[in-house]
C-alpha cells in the first residue's frame, strides 16, 4: 500500500492489523479537515450577515466590534478579515485552504479571480508562511503589472509605416500573452475540478471507514460480553465442584470449605497432569526423565503428608 500523489489516496490494500488501523485513521482526519473547512466557511458568512443585517444592534451593541470582541475576543480587523474571505473567495478555495488559517485567505481576497487562481496554483497555502505569500503576491502583482504595462504599449503603438513589421510582431505577442493566460485559467478549472471529484471520494471512502470501525467496535463489545459471561459460567461450575468435593469430605458448606474444595480440585487435577506427563515420557523411551519426575512428585507429596501431620499436631 503506498499514497498516490495523482489520485491524492492510498493505493492497495492494508496488509497489517496495524496497517488497516492507521488508514482508518487516515479517513478520519479528512473527514475531520473537511468539517474544519465547513466550519470557517459557516463562520466567515454568519459574521457577513451580522453585518450586514446589524443584527449586532438588537443584541445591544453599538458596533460589529464591539460585538465579536465582547462575545468571541476578536478584533474589528479580524471580523473584517472574516467577511472579506466570504465575499471575495470562491466556496471552494476556502474549503480546499482552510488551513491555511484566516490571515493567508484573507491575503488571497485582496487578488482578482485571476490572481487568486495563479497563487493557489502555485503555493501550498498550509506550508507557506504569511511573509513568503506576501512576498509571492506582491511579485505576481509586478509580473502582472509588467504584462499589463506591455499590452498597454502594444496597443498603443502609432501607426509607422516604417514600423509595419514590427507591429505584426507585436500582434502575435499580444496573441501568444492572451493564449497563455487563457490556458493558465483553463488548467485552474480542471484542476478545481478533479480536486472536487477527489473530495468527494475521500469523504466517502472516510464514510466508510467510520461505518466500518463502529461495526468493529460492536463486535468487540459483543466479544468481551460473550467472554465475560463465560468466565462467569466457568467460576460457577468451578464453585459448584468446590462445593460436591466438601460435601464429599463431610465438610460444612461456608465459604472456607468451598474454598478448600477449590483448592483441593485444583491440587489433584494437577497431580493427575503430572502422572499423564510421566506416563507420556515413559512412552516416548525418556524414562530417566520420566522416573525424576515421578521421584519428584513422591517427595513433594510426602513433604506435604509430614506438614498435614504437624497441623494435627
Amino acid at each position: 500500500m503506498k499514497y498516490d500523489s495523482e489520485q491524492m489516496t492510498f493505493v492497495g490494500a492494508a496488509a497489517t492489523a496495524e496497517e488497516s488501523a492507521a488508514l482508518r485513521l487516515h479517513y478520519e482526519i479528512m473527514a475531520a479537515a473537511q468539517a474544519a473547512a465547513a466550519s470557517l466557511l459557516d463562520l466567515a458568512r454568519k459574521i457577513k450577515l451580522m453585518r450586514d443585517t446589524s443584527g449586532y444592534k438588537a443584541l445591544g451593541f453599538d458596533t460589529l466590534e464591539a460585538y465579536t470582541l465582547t462575545t468571541m475576543g476578536m478584533k474589528q480587523r479580524q471580523a473584517y478579515n472574516y467577511i472579506a474571505i466570504a465575499e471575495k473567495l470562491p466556496a471552494q478555495l476556502i474549503e480546499q485552504n482552510a488551513a491555511a488559517g484566516v490571515t493567508k485567505l484573507a491575503l488571497l481576497a485582496q487578488l482578482s479571480g485571476q490572481e487568486q487562481q495563479q497563487i493557489t496554483a502555485e503555493t501550498n497555502l498550509t506550508e507557506t508562511t504569511v511573509a513568503e505569500l506576501k512576498a509571492q503576491i506582491k511579485e505576481l502583482q509586478a509580473k502582472n503589472a509588467g504584462y499589463a504595462e506591455q499590452l498597454s504599449l502594444l496597443q498603443n503603438q502609432p501607426p509607422v509605416a516604417e514600423v509595419q513589421a514590427e507591429e505584426v510582431n507585436m500582434d502575435a505577442l499580444r496573441a501568444e500573452i492572451r493564449a497563455e493566460m487563457k490556458a493558465e485559467m483553463e488548467s485552474q478549472r480542471r484542476a478545481d475540478a478533479k480536486m472536487t471529484e477527489l473530495n468527494q471520494k475521500e469523504r466517502d471512502e472516510a464514510i466508510k471507514a467510520a461505518q466500518k470501525a463502529r461495526a468493529e467496535l460492536e463486535e468487540a463489545k459483543r466479544a468481551a460480553a460473550a467472554a465475560e459471561q463465560a468466565r462467569a459460567k466457568e467460576l460457577d461450575q468451578a464453585r459448584h465442584q468446590a462445593e460436591e468435593t466438601a460435601a464429599r469430605l463431610n465438610m460444612v458448606a461456608d465459604e472456607s470449605a468451598v474454598r478448600f474444595g477449590l483448592l483441593f480440585d485444583q491440587l489433584q487435577d494437577t497431580a493427575g497432569k503430572i502422572f499423564d506427563l510421566v506416563d507420556t515420557l515413559q512412552q516416548g523411551g525418556l524414562t530417566e526423565k520420566a522416573e525424576k519426575f515421578q521421584t519428584a512428585l513422591h517427595k513433594a507429596l510426602l513433604a506435604l503428608a509430614d506438614e498435614a501431620e504437624d497441623v494435627q499436631k
